[in-house]
């Protein structure tokens, strides 16, 4: 098969033929049909600030397509099925795994990082990481369900305990956190404000619903602006990871809000305890990846038209063609929010 390989001290992708192993009893080989470009893919890639476990590596961890063939121990699906592909690997066996939170397994991983992904024509993994995607769903808009929406759903509904008419903060509207808020608009949220330094991500936000924005300028006080616009925070989910404006934010918090911490900075997590965080039962949390729930329930708001991943795809183009945009996506050109690799272009 063709695919986009990234060998060992390399920071570009480069085209090459492998051989597909045999196929497990227990796996599913997929046609790939759409694989999105990651800002992961962007720090594992140009920057190998991330490392894979295997090489030569296939990265890509936003993947949808077709089923092409099934192992003798497949029970679920059929050849033919149109499907997307979980972006966390976990052991399955542990109590995390069985009672359906594989993101709290201790050998969670991404496919990409630690077993050929989607870059390439067709990939192959366990049945238990497939999800049937609706006719109605394009394979483009699927593929991001995977990480770019399943990832900031299970910080908003899950970690947050966002609740219909509450009021939301999200800083740091890129990738994950522009779908951030068009998960508080479908699941209700009384009023949303975008907090971000580029004023492309916010309006991208504002297409989204989000009912207010800030700009971050230099020496802004992040807090004391949200706290003047909105009165007080219900929930407030960061994915930047930058804590002067999460440590800013929590005098914003409502009695009784909740911090969702996503973003992963270049520095150190420190947040001083204040009396009133206690005072006022302010709760703060972390949220990593997304565990067996959040497609299924994000694919039933898309067939209830509370969700419309149309604006999320800037371009669909050819396998050769990604080096070009993960540049791109770095670069911001054209205000990106998902470029989309098709192999069968």
């Amino acid at each position: 098969m063709k695919a986009a390989v990234l060998t060992s001290g390399s920071r570009s992708l480069e085209i090459q033929e492998l051989d597909l192993p045999p196929l497990q009893p227990n796996q599913v080989k997929v046609k790939v049909k759409a694989c999105g470009i990651c800002g992961s893919d962007i720090h594992f890639i140009l920057h190998g600030k991330m490392k894979a476990t295997y090489s030569p590596c296939v990265p890509g961890h936003e993947t949808s397509g077709v089923v092409t063939e099934i192992g003798e121990e497949i029970t679920k699906l059929k050849i033919g099925d149109r499907v997307v592909v979980s972006a966390g690997t976990s052991c399955g066996k542990c109590k995390h795994c069985l009672s359906g939170r594989e993101n709290l397994c201790e050998q969670i991983g991404v496919i990409g990082f630690n077993q050929r992904g989607g870059f390439a024509e067709f990939i192959q993994t366990e049945e238990r990481y497939l999800h049937v995607l609706p006719d109605e769903i394009p394979f483009a808009e699927g593929a991001i369900l995977a990480d770019a929406v399943s990832t900031p759903y299970h910080a908003v509904k899950y970690q947050g305990e966002l609740k219909e008419g509450e009021t939301i903060a999200i800083i740091g509207c890129g990738g994950l956190g522009i779908h951030a808020v068009a998960i508080a608009k479908a699941l209700g949220a009384g009023k949303i404000f975008a907090i971000d330094i580029d004023s492309g991500s916010l309006e991208n936000a504002k297409a989204y619903g989000a009912d207010d924005l800030i700009l971050v300028e230099k020496n802004m006080q992040v807090g004391k602006v949200l706290k003047e616009k909105s009165g007080g925070i219900d929930l407030l989910c960061d994915f930047t990871g930058y804590m002067p404006n999460i440590e800013s934010s929590v005098r914003a918090m409502n009695r009784g809000g909740r911090i969702v911490l996503v973003g992963i900075g270049r520095n150190k997590l420190e947040i001083p305890m204040p009396f009133f965080l206690i005072e006022r039962q302010i709760r703060i949390t972390g949220s990593y990846g997304s565990d067996r729930r959040a497609i299924p329930e994000l694919i039933q708001l898309y067939q209830e038209k509370k969700l419309n991943l149309t604006k999320s795809i800037s371009g669909i183009h050819k396998l050769e063609d990604t080096n070009e945009y993960l540049h791109a996506l770095e670069e911001k050109k054209g205000n990106p929010i998902r470029f989309i690799i098709n192999p069968e272009l």
